[in-house]
């Protein structure tokens, strides 16, 4: 799977920033100055390759391109409402059939050397991520695996076709992979919309956006530095210059408590929290990470932990509420495997709930008699923060009350994974980030898909749930209209958590600490933060 915040979706690590304030040797006396001076100072664990969007799928490169480029759609709320999507550079209209997005060019924007942002790069931008085949690439493919065909059918219009309905699509383009860049300079520096580019090294050290900020140098392994963009149509920023840099999460904590730092999102829940003081706030949010456990669905590898009743005791035998309160701050249970801020996502689920009399009935029903359960955890691996392997121990913990016998089988991440992909274990704990923010990524769940597999959770061998919850699916990925897709993802999640091997457990928190001198810090599942509104 591709993490958009591994951000290790995109561990999910959100993008480490601590912004300080700072000039002629830093100190808090910037903070206060006005004009040009102004500066933040940002300190993060990176894991940046390139800041060329089309090729950008690091945590680090997502939130730095943010700042560059402008996407030809937004999300509502400066990006905080993921279930709703707004103009940007364009407004939409999707067909009836829900295989084409029709983009039409909405006010006056500039790229950095001041020329009008175009249709004409907008469609080039999308052929060229396309035609390069990196990473993000996939973003504009269709249900099927086919890329979405793009074509300008006059100069203030282009079209996005896919070979089948992908209602998805418009919820896709605000991605920061789809960042729109200015053709003509990019064509200069040796773009073009095949593999043979060559425009990625100086779209590293150099940029052709049209966003806030665009990029006065970078060295992917230590440090960028951003500056405001001259011919930005929005809001100028408050602060004209940003440097990013890579530090480590403990220098953070030591930058912070000195008043040399303004932010840090490294920290851990433990040390958020112990820096939460006068000089000092704590913001918290939801990751868009899934903690779940899983069970093979198939009796030759899942043995008793395949019995649908074993597992429905399973999900009142986890105390999630003690896990969420283990996980830390910002951390919620939420009612399916799809992430709370996304369209089509339960609040809640009775059917995952804690319930010892529950779980010990159908443990009964089940037949199960304290066999030992393998139960697969990385032992290096960590979401939001927290040690994967730790929060399988506090799983076993608790279902030990009930007298299920889990045997942790704790292996290093990439083992781990491998083991899982290999759809012949017995179950685990592990999770999933998001690719893109929308539930149509979580088809990876149903039967015969991604994780599915993994799960040993396959039509045509015998699984009823299986059977039962394929078109269920099919009709949550092709539902055109928004409302009615997001229902069908909550009536397809209500139903997996009846029958199917995968109980969501946690949705881990995000955070990050300021200085109380700034305002208007906003935390983003996607991209951290938008440098340009902070005050």
């Amino acid at each position: 799977m591709r993490k958009f915040m591994r951000i290790g979706l995109v561990a999910l690590a959100a993008l480490g920033l601590t912004v300080s304030v700072t000039a002629c040797g830093g100190g808090g006396s910037s903070s206060s100055s006005s004009g040009s001076g102004k500066s933040l100072v940002a300190d993060t664990v990176f894991d940046l390759k390139t800041l060329d969007p089309a090729r950008s799928f690091e945590f680090t490169s997502v939130s730095l391109d943010h700042q560059i480029y402008q996407t030809a759609l937004n999300y509502a709320g400066n990006g905080n409402t993921l279930n709703k999507v707004v103009p940007g550079l364009a407004s939409y209209t999707l067909s009836s059939d829900a295989k084409t997005v029709t983009l039409k060019m909405k006010g006056t924007n500039y790229f950095s050397d001041g020329a009008k942002v175009t249709a004409d790069d907008v469609a080039f931008s999308y052929e060229r991520l396309i035609g390069i085949a990196g990473n993000p690439a996939f973003l504009l493919e269709d249900p099927n695996g086919d890329p979405i065909k793009v074509s300008q059918p006059d100069k203030s219009t282009v079209v996005l076709t896919s070979g089948v309905a992908n209602p998805s699509l418009p919820f896709i383009l605000p991605n920061p992979s789809l960042g729109i860049v200015e053709k003509k300079v990019v064509l200069k520096h040796g773009g073009t919309t095949d593999p043979n580019d060559q425009a990625g090294n100086w779209l590293t050290t150099h940029s052709a956006g049209s966003g806030p900020y665009v990029v006065k140098s970078a060295d992917v392994k230590s440090q960028v530095k951003l500056a405001a963009n001259p011919h930005y149509a929005g809001t100028k920023p408050a602060y004209s210059n940003v440097v990013v840099q890579n530090v480590t999460s403990a220098t953070q904590k030591v930058n912070i408590q000195a008043g040399t730092s303004q932010m840090a999102f490294d920290l851990s829940a433990d040390d958020a929290k112990s820096l939460n003081s006068g000089k000092t706030r704590v913001v918290t949010g939801q990751s868009t990470y899934t903690l779940y456990a899983w069970f093979n669905a198939q009796e030759k590898y899942g043995k008793e932990a395949s019995n649908v009743k074993f597992v429905q005791a399973m999900r009142h035998a986890i105390d999630y509420s003690a896990i969420v309160k283990y996980m830390g701050s910002g951390s919620v249970q939420p009612g399916g495997v799809v992430p709370l801020m996304f369209g089509g996502s339960l609040k809640s689920d009775p059917t995952n709930s804690y319930d010892p009399a529950k779980a010990k009935q159908l443990l009964a029903e089940s037949g199960y008699n304290g066999e030992e359960i393998d139960f697969l955890v990385s032992s290096d691996g960590t979401v939001g923060g927290v040690s994967i392997q730790s929060l399988g121990e506090q799983v076993q913990a608790q279902v030990k009350k009930l007298g299920v016998n889990l045997v942790l089988k704790p292996m290093p991440s990439v083992t781990a994974l491998d083991t899982f992909r290999s759809g012949t274990f017995q179950a685990g704990l592990t999770d999933w980030g998001a690719d893109y923010p929308d539930p149509a990524d979580y088809i990876a769940f149903g039967p015969d898909q991604n994780v599915g597999k993994r799960a040993a959770w396959a039509t045509g061998a015998g699984i009823s749930s299986a059977e039962r919850l394929k078109p269920m699916f099919t009709k949550a990925m092709t539902t055109a209209d928004p409302s009615d897709r997001f229902k069908a993802w909550q009536d397809v999640q209500k139903e997996m958590n009846v029958d199917s091997p995968f109980i969501p457990v946690a949705q881990p928190g995000d955070r990050m600490v300021y200085s109380s001198s700034l305002s208007n810090v906003k935390l983003n599942p996607i991209w951290n933060v938008d440098f340009s509104q902070v005050k």
